[in-house]
């Protein structure tokens, strides 16, 4: 991750010794099974079992101060059998401490403060399930101890695992004169504590040794961190890098103590070596690795950090169209065809009829009035060199307007549609008419005869002589069909009012209107003396008709009247013997009996009548009674009675 340059610590004392005052170039003390790995980065463990390796700064902190500690951490790649942690340690005993397996390197350290990252669940020490951290004192890990100071919670979000096989963010703060410590891992603070730790676990005294610890016991992965020596840089939000601007840069690079010395290489031969260089101006427009080094207050040089610069060039605005003319009501597809050699086009602005918008995405579709349009685009990129506007002229030809003229119908009647041109100045080559029942036309004025009444969407479109389409024009064109039906024959009393129930239009005429409330009606009441014939002629809207008979015979009445005799047998007359009940309202029943009395016949209905047979057997010639019974239209009881001789 990082490297040792011993060639460059001797000159970096050489050229720059004031660098190495504050702390010499290894300032640590390694113990047990913890090793170097670079300048800046150890090994507290190796994947092996029952290890245990500790790193203490040599010098002493004095907590009357703040601190801001970044650190990076890897805690190996083995979640399942991988353990045990590593802590951060406050402790003021010395730099060659720290114990095996479940205890870090940090049980037993008192007094003490430290901030365990732990990768397995120890049961006695009533651990969670998940990888944890937490803030503890006096060399106890045990979370169901008073030396619980915060914690335990989740290292990583939803109790994700830490032994992934990646570097951490590890940042330890201590606020001085609020107490407060607080732990934070890839920029998310986890754990916290308030507390006076000089007086209350230091026992006043406020020169500590800090420093890592880490443990394997049966369970064990590679377990490492680094003091953070991060170069880095970014442009500020609105740097624009459009050659010749000048291009800022913002320093980020973070380090665990101070930066002593920053080294910048601008990609183009020219290099700086003060924290915020000037603001550079390239040498022409094209692609730059910059590049920063730092030296941190131990002397190391940390990684390069790259980043490119697009210096960028003047883009070239340029659009293809389909056709160089388009009709007024279809969308102008514009392509474009612009280029940059260096950077990256974002913005197209375009020019239409003297109004100008910009569009996130390259290509227009777009509808132009009529006449010669003069379309122009220019485009921006992200480097922020904006092209000088390019322009074409394209003819756009007005579409025709149409006028369509429709009528309704009779069923079997022709129907005439006519076709006009509502602007003469766009001359018309061709209609194209939809009739609604699946026949198409070309001529300006049809004679056409639909084939079934209804209603039927008629379109219509027309093309200009310079093949530019109108847009529809549609109608309706109703068929109508009438089929009068003025009832059944019926009977009814003399005097009494009938109900006459016409259909089969929209308009009516009874004819003649003898005896009728209303002749222009469907409903009318008849009230006859005599046997009447109606004719009903029924109309639609527009006149078509139709016309049905009805014939009523007008009986004495209210009664009940039967034959004397009837032959059932199946000639189509008088077949049935059936009790005609005039002017009834209600029919009770018919009822016939044979000569030794038995009921062999009983309906409520007057109209079907007794066809001869009893139990589907054939009845012998004879007489037969019949009773009958009914109320009439005045709320009367008839009951008649008599005999009906059954001849074959």
């Amino acid at each position: 991750m990082h490297r040792r340059f011993s060639l460059f610590f001797a000159l970096l004392s050489a050229c720059f010794p004031s660098i190495l005052t504050a702390q010499d170039a290894d300032p640590y003390v390694i113990n047990g099974n913890a090793r170097q790995l670079s300048c800046n980065c150890y090994e507290l463990t190796p994947a092996i079992f029952t290890q245990v390796g500790s790193v203490w700064n040599k010098y002493k902190i004095n907590l009357t101060q703040s601190f801001d500690f970044n650190f990076t951490v890897f805690l190996g790649c083995s979640d399942a059998s991988g353990a045990d942690g590593i802590a951060f340690v406050l402790q003021p005993i010395g730099t060659s401490i720290g114990s095996t397996g479940q205890g870090l390197g940090f049980q037993g350290v008192s007094p003490s403060v430290g901030i365990p990252i732990d990768t397995w669940q120890n049961i006695d020490f009533s651990d969670p399930v998940y990888d944890h951290i937490g803030i503890y004192k006096n060399g106890n890990l045990d979370n169901a101890s008073g030396n619980v100071m915060a914690g335990p919670v989740p290292v990583l979000p939803g109790e994700g695992n830490i032994e992934d096989c990646n570097w951490h963010a590890f940042r330890i703060v201590w606020d001085a004169p609020t107490h407060r410590l607080t732990a934070y891992v890839d920029g998310a603070e986890l754990v916290h504590t308030t507390e006076d730790i000089v007086n209350t676990v230091f026992n006043g005294d406020p020169n500590v040794y800090w420093g890592f610890t880490g443990a394997t016991g049966g369970g064990w992965n590679v377990q490492r961190f680094c003091t953070s020596l991060n170069a880095g840089f970014n442009l500020p939000a609105d740097q624009k890098t459009c050659y010749p601007t000048p291009i800022a840069v913002n320093d980020i690079s973070t380090s665990f103590g101070s930066i002593m010395k920053w080294y910048w290489n601008w990609g183009d031969g020219k290099i700086d070596s003060v924290q915020i260089p000037p603001p550079h101006v390239y040498p022409a427009p094209g692609v730059y690795d910059a590049k920063l080094n730092i030296v941190g207050s131990n002397g190391c040089l940390s990684d390069t950090f790259h980043q490119q610069i697009i210096v960028g060039s003047k883009p070239v605005a340029d659009f293809a169209y389909a056709s160089t003319s388009a009709c007024g009501n279809e969308p102008l597809q514009l392509l474009d065809q612009s280029s940059v050699q260096y950077g990256t086009i974002n913005n197209w602005i375009w020019n239409v009829a003297g109004q100008t918008f910009s569009l996130p995405a390259g290509g227009l579709q777009q509808e132009f009035p009529p006449g010669t349009q003069n379309i122009g685009l220019s485009v921006e990129t992200i480097e922020g060199c904006v092209s000088d506007p390019t322009y074409h002229s394209v003819e756009i030809f007005p579409i025709p307007s149409t006028d369509i003229t429709l009528q309704n119908a009779c069923y079997g009647d022709p129907v005439t549609l006519q076709a006009s041109n509502a602007d003469a100045t766009v001359p018309i080559r061709q209609w194209y008419w939809q009739l609604g029942d699946g026949t198409i036309d070309s001529t300006s004025s049809i004679v056409h005869e639909y084939t079934q009444p209804g209603q039927y969407f008629v379109n219509l479109v027309a093309m200009s002589d310079r093949g530019c389409h109108s847009d529809t024009v549609t109608g309706t064109v109703n068929i109508y069909v009438t089929n009068a039906f003025a009832g059944q024959d019926t009977i009814v009393a003399i005097g009494q009012p009938l109900q006459l129930n016409g259909s089969g239009g929209s308009l009516y005429k009874w004819e003649p209107a003898t005896g009728l409330n209303a002749d222009n009606i469907a409903d009318p009441i008849a009230v006859l003396q005599n046997d009447q014939t109606y004719v009903l002629t029924a109309y639609t809207d527009v006149g078509c008709a139709t016309s049905d008979t009805i014939h009523i015979k007008a009986y004495k009445g209210p009664a009940l009247y039967a034959p004397s005799a009837f032959t059932p047998n199946n000639d189509g007359h008088n077949d049935r013997f059936r009790c005609i009940a005039i002017g009834m309202s209600n029919f009770y029943f018919l009822n016939i009996y044979n000569r030794f009395g038995q009921l062999i016949y009983s309906s409520h209905d007057s109209w079907q009548g007794w066809d001869g047979t009893f139990n589907g057997q054939t009845q012998p010639i004879g007489t037969y009674i019949w009773m009958a019974k009914a109320m009439d239209y005045k709320g009367n009881i008839h009951f008649e009675k008599g005999t009906v001789t059954l001849i074959r």
